[in-house]
């Protein structure tokens, strides 16, 4: 078959996913154009998924395009429900990664579809003008017409620079086109600034995001490089001619020592990190006097998580090549896995430093983020006791703890955060500790709380005037009500200009517990 015939275009490539990416950014501009988040972004997400099911069908996906089309599916839901930022996140990002999949089955992990969905955006435009040879179908008016536009174009382009060129180096020129150039250039500029509005611009945005989403013109190099590896390790053997003597393993040797040395000593170190965590954090454990709290937990615990971390890039180099097959390596894996359980035991102690650190001064968003990318360190850990043991790849461990984050992303969409931190924060025992400044930052969806208890708040910052250091700005009740009042007049303002776009059940549950608190 020559190239003319593999070129032809027929309506299934070209007019069915053209007139797609036509709708999806009539859709993106009537949902978008000056528009808060809210339904818009349930109502996008779900066009542009059936949209993608028209031109991929069903199953036409993978495996992992269908549950990262399931995740967008339920966080672009929790933008309805909970309109928190983490949601919003969650819904934009996990749909441009899930559109990567779909329209790339070969594509394994969210990694390299992330790369593509980012790429794509940037690209696809230019891909799009440089392949429209492709776009515009064999033979025709359209295709004529677009040959001529393209020789027209170009010219005119030249013949206006040497205008200007010949105008800049001889002045009786430049008199005597002046008038015509002068108009000319006014009649442009009158063009642009009728067509190249704001609107504009913002279609044009959105056509970009839905082709991006929808069309898949970019070339299969990440594809390509994907495939290339592997879950599982693969020996590498270097073939020798027969006349010459084998490598010698003394590099190997070499390193394998190296390591038992290193493991050793740092599992005996780690040892008595974790014997003096054990019996000082798990249990039992009294915040003394004039001890500083916020130190042991924000530097400690970062600086912990880095040496956590430290282990496992440590452990991925020494078990990244032949290492894994090397018949004197059983004493180096079993000495890994003890550093491997060993950090995780460390692990459980910086989770306990944070359970600490939020009983004794109440939740916020840092300490909530701790104990999640906590936990995904912690599965980290996991994955590479997996890939010691079964010598699996670094490929593998990129691929799990990818997933693993799309899933604790998805998860952190499904909870309102604000008003979790708020009740929380209002029934803590510890009232002199809690930060009653960030009352006034979080969203609206905590003004019942906070109006409904107002007597806590006030019993917090009585208890703050009793500490030896005042770190809170906010002590006064009635500046405290007025600030609470303000921002109740600018979210029901907003509530009433709120469009069928925007609409979300946060706002309304808001609304509605304020007018019965009335």
């Amino acid at each position: 078959m020559n190239d003319r015939a593999t070129s032809i275009v027929t309506p299934r490539t070209f007019w069915i996913p053209l007139l797609c990416v036509v709708i999806a950014t009539a859709l993106f501009d009537l949902l978008f154009w000056r528009m808060a988040p809210g339904l818009n972004v349930p109502l996008f997400t779900i066009g542009t998924t059936l949209l993608l099911l028209l031109l991929q069908g069903w199953h036409g996906l993978s495996s992992a395009a269908r549950w990262a089309l399931g995740g967008a599916l339920v966080s672009a839901a929790m933008v309805f429900v909970h309109n928190s930022i983490v949601s919003i996140m969650a819904a934009f990002a996990s749909l441009a990664v899930a559109t990567a999949l779909a329209k790339e089955e070969r594509l394994r992990s969210l990694a390299f579809a992330g790369v593509q969905a980012f790429a794509s955006f940037f690209l696809a435009p230019i891909m799009a003008i440089a392949r429209q040879d492709r776009l515009v179908p064999q033979g025709g008016v359209p295709r004529q017409g677009w040959r001529w536009i393209k020789l027209g174009i170009l010219p005119a382009a030249l013949l206006l620079l040497f205008t200007q060129l010949y105008r800049g180096g001889n002045p009786r020129f430049d008199a005597l086109t002046a008038g015509f150039m002068t108009a000319f250039f006014d009649m442009m500029g009158t063009m642009l600034q009728r067509f190249f509005t704001a609107h504009t611009l913002f279609v044009l945005f959105g056509a970009a995001v839905c082709t991006s989403l929808l069309m898949k013109l970019m070339p299969d190099t990440l594809v390509t490089i994907e495939q290339r590896f592997s879950d599982v390790l693969r020996r590498v053997r270097v073939k020798r001619p027969h006349w010459l003597e084998p490598l010698s393993m003394d590099p190997l040797e070499r390193e394998r020592r190296m390591g038992m040395i290193l493991l050793v000593a740092v599992n005996v170190l780690l040892a008595v990190v974790n014997v003096i965590d054990i019996n000082w954090v798990w249990f039992g454990f009294e915040v003394p006097k004039d001890f500083s709290l916020k130190q042991f937990v924000h530097e400690g615990t970062w600086l912990l998580i880095i040496s956590i971390l430290l282990s496992m890039v440590i452990l991925m180099w020494l078990f990244r090549r032949n290492q894994n097959f090397y018949w004197r390596s059983k004493g180096l894996r079993m000495l890994a896995f003890v550093w491997i359980a060993q950090n995780f035991i460390l692990g459980v102690s910086v989770f306990l430093r944070n359970y600490h650190y939020i009983s004794f001064h109440g939740l916020a968003y840092k300490r909530i983020g701790v104990i999640v990318f906590l936990a995904l360190v912690l599965v980290g850990l996991i994955t590479l006791f997996v890939k010691v043991r079964d010598r699996k790849s670094l490929f593998y461990l990129a691929r799990v703890n990818a997933w693993a984050a799309f899933v604790a992303l998805i998860g952190l969409s499904t909870v309102d955060w604000d008003s979790m931190i708020v009740r929380y924060n209002l029934g803590h025992w510890n009232q002199g500790e809690i930060d009653v400044d960030n009352y006034l930052v979080m969203s609206d969806k905590v003004l019942p709380l906070l109006y409904a208890d107002i007597d806590k708040v006030e019993a917090q910052m009585e208890q703050h005037k009793h500490n030896a250091v005042r770190w809170v700005d906010n002590l006064d009740i009635d500046s405290f009500r007025r600030a609470l009042d303000d921002k109740r007049y600018h979210f029901e303002q907003r509530y009433e200009e709120l469009s069928w776009q925007e609409w979300n059940l946060a706002d309304r549950r808001t609304a509605r517990s304020l007018a019965q608190l009335n």
